[in-house]
């Protein structure tokens, strides 16, 4: 028969609950702080964690340039230049074309809610069918001041281009001193967590850089794959439309779901109900053959997660910080469980020492 506890057992108890408490409190409180420290300079923040997916992703080439006796600062900026060089050649080639069809994609989406509209409106039963319409004008074109909108346009532009020069910096930089800067973060713990620190950096590293390349690889994929189905079935604004699957493949779930119905939209406005299903049917067979054949062969076991997983963490990520949360969350969600995995099997390793 066990012994009863004591009161003073019982008040320890307690006692180390409280501590616990104020401990989480604290952690609240700090984490809130800092958001709001973050979100009065997010300008510089937004640009500096972006930078580190292209650098988790570049590096191994970096390193490739190292080991051939090229100066790590020279492989740095021949990595950087070569991505710059690629990417406006990609802008420069593809841009003009996309924005001269925008139009017409918002046009296409403007009449197409406005036949679904009307469809819908003939059932037996109200379906509440006006937000159809206003959803249209908008993507067609909202109202607003054209001085405003000219200011805000330019604001916007600005904005851009003075955070995409700042990404570059910090991409160079992290390619350079990225390692020497992780050794002196180390450096200021204390030694028996410094070992600890470095292994689930080094594996978030890896987690990061291998979702980075496995995303692009798996968007481009799929821009392909729909563009030559889009091109097949005879959908117009097939360019925009390949462009904004590769966008939407950015974001995991939510944002291929969302360029599909764009397709479809399309689609139906230039042929009917039947090419709106056949477009469906199109975006549901390059999803399996992307989540069984192509997922599992470009993306590393390491960033794999299940799909529930990924929608609630776009989601989260999503309400929190909007676009930008819904890009970080599947990334931070699989470090989160690399992290987990680690610390689980070294609480087994210690078991069984």
């Amino acid at each position: 028969m066990s012994a009863e506890r004591s009161p003073g057992d019982l008040g320890d108890g307690v006692l180390r609950a409280g501590r616990y408490a104020w401990a989480a409190l604290g952690i609240v409180v700090l984490t809130v702080l800092a958001w709001m420290a973050l979100s009065y300079v997010g300008f510089v923040v937004v640009p500096l964690v972006l930078a580190l997916f292209p650098a988790a992703a570049l590096l191994p080439a970096v390193e490739w340039l190292v080991r051939r006796r090229v100066p790590r600062a020279v492989a740095a900026l021949l990595v950087v230049l070569g991505v710059l060089a690629v990417l406006v050649g990609v802008i420069a080639g593809l841009v003009p074309l996309v924005a001269d069809q925008v139009p017409a994609v918002a046009d296409a989406v403007s009449r197409a809610a406005g036949q679904l509209e009307q469809t819908l409106r003939r059932l037996p039963f109200d379906v509440g069918v006006s937000s159809l319409r206003e959803l249209a004008t908008r993507v067609a074109g909202g109202g607003g001041g054209m001085l405003g909108g000219t200011v805000s346009v330019t604001a916007g532009v600005v904005e851009f281009l003075a955070g995409t020069l700042l990404l570059l910096v910090a991409l160079f930089f992290y390619l350079q001193d990225g390692p020497r800067m992780a050794r002196s973060a180390l450096g200021l713990l204390q030694e028996r967590t410094r070992e600890l620190v470095r292994e689930i950096g080094c594996r978030a590293w890896v987690t990061l850089g291998g979702y980075f390349r496995g995303l692009l690889l798996v968007a481009a994929v799929d821009a392909v794959f729909i563009g030559a189905g889009l091109l097949l079935l005879g959908v117009p604004l097939v360019l925009p439309l390949a462009a904004l699957v590769f966008l939407g493949a950015l974001f995991p779930v939510v944002g291929a779901v969302l360029a599909t119905l764009l397709a479809a939209l399309v689609a139906l406005a230039d042929g009917g109900f039947g090419l709106a299903l056949a477009v469906l049917a199109l975006a549901v067979a390059v999803e399996q053959l992307e989540g069984n054949v192509i997922y599992p062969l470009l993306m590393s076991r390491a960033v794999r997660l299940p799909p529930f997983l990924v929608l609630v963490a776009v989601a989260i990520g999503a309400t929190a910080l909007g676009v930008l949360g819904a890009f970080l969350a599947v990334p931070v969600a699989a470090c989160l469980a690399r992290t987990g995995a680690y610390l689980r099997e070294r609480r087994a390793a210690a078991a069984a020492g």
